[in-house]
């Protein structure tokens, strides 16, 4: 459906006659002729916007959207995936890719009047993901084998643009990461000899372990997408996953977590270096685990929701939380918490 040429003809019409200028559609105009010729209004009822259309339209949109009014809000380029991959499941495939290119179209819109259309096309990066965690679920896949095609998708995009940083000479990622560490401590107000201090020891251990902390922004932003897809699915009866507090990684898991401990222990570079990266990682997979197994006790023991976001909030905002966490996933390894308990969850 050509939709410039519609728009051309009626610009057209509106510019006959003498002393009449070729009109120029407003940012509004054209966006009501495109929801128009795409179908998005309700042609039998005036120009009132279709609920149902109109909702999806707005929550796949917003989270390209919202970034666009300050780059603060970027970090919601994170729940791309989920707007994505939710109404491509619940409206199936033709209408959830109606709904999904519609709302690309409206963001790439606003984006364009707006220029900021740099910001726009790195929330794009995050739609296929979206695409491909709708299939695996439709196609029933495992949770695990999810998360690693969606994590093999990621390391794939950020690879090829850091070529394309050390190609166009743009700023690396690491880079990046070294001025906000520098913007951050320098509005801190330290002292000059401790300015200096805190700098050199951050840099250092962003120089040594930013393997494992790319790792775990990648697998931070595949968990956040899968549980909280499978939290909304699962309510639509949608969702092919059982309960994600049973989710367990492999145990023979723990001899790499131990050889990485060894490794970092030893204090031998380059061995080090790569056992710190090693224990970073394999510690934020069994936190994961660990607030599996939190989660599940406290399922078990059938506390009151208020009380249980108390519970998360006391442990995820304490440094020492998280370690604790890490621990308990690994003690799971052993003691089997969740079997022996033979939970039985609430019907909520």
């Amino acid at each position: 459906m050509a939709i410039a040429p519609s728009i051309s003809v009626s610009c057209a019409k509106r510019s006959n006659g003498p002393g009449r200028s070729r009109c120029c559609p407003t940012p509004a105009i054209l966006i009501y002729k495109i929801f128009r010729d795409f179908n998005l209004l309700n042609q039998g009822g005036g120009a009132s916007f279709s609920a149902e259309r109109l909702k999806a339209l707005l929550l796949i949109a917003a989270p390209l959207l919202l970034p666009l009014w300050g780059s603060g809000l970027s970090w919601l380029h994170a729940l791309v995936p989920l707007t994505v991959a939710y109404h491509l499941v619940t409206l199936g495939g033709r209408q959830g890719n109606g709904a999904v290119l519609k709302a690309l179209l409206l963001a790439g819109l606003v984006a364009l009047f707006s220029r900021e259309l740099l910001l726009y096309f790195f929330g794009l990066t995050m739609v296929p993901l979206g695409y491909i965690l709708a299939h695996a679920i439709q196609r029933r896949d495992s949770a695990t084998w999810t998360g690693l095609k969606g994590l093999a998708y990621l390391v794939a995009l950020w690879l090829l643009l850091g070529a394309y940083a050390g190609i166009s000479g743009a700023p690396s990622p690491l880079q990046m990461v070294h001025e906000s560490i520098d913007h951050a401590l320098t509005a801190g107000g330290l002292g000059e000899q401790e300015l200096a201090a805190a700098l050199e020891g951050l840099r250092d251990f962003v120089n040594r372990a930013w393997p494992a902390l790319f790792a775990i922004s990648l697998i931070g932003l595949i968990w956040l997408n899968l549980l909280t897809s499978h939290w909304l699915l699962r309510r639509k009866g949608l969702s092919p996953w059982p309960d994600l507090r049973l989710w367990r990684m492999p145990d023979h898991f723990v001899a790499v977590a131990a050889l990485a401990l060894l490794l970092l222990l030893l204090q031998i570079e380059p061995l080090a270096t790569i056992g710190l990266n090693g224990v970073l990682i394999m510690g934020i997979l069994y936190f994961m685990q660990g607030l599996g197994v939190m989660s599940h006790l406290m399922a078990y023991w059938n506390l009151p929701p208020l009380l249980r976001g108390v519970c998360y909030a006391l442990v995820l905002l304490q440094g020492y939380g998280m370690l604790l966490l890490a621990m308990l996933g690994m003690a799971e390894v052993r003691l089997n918490l969740r079997r022996r308990l033979q939970l039985k969850y609430p019907s909520a």
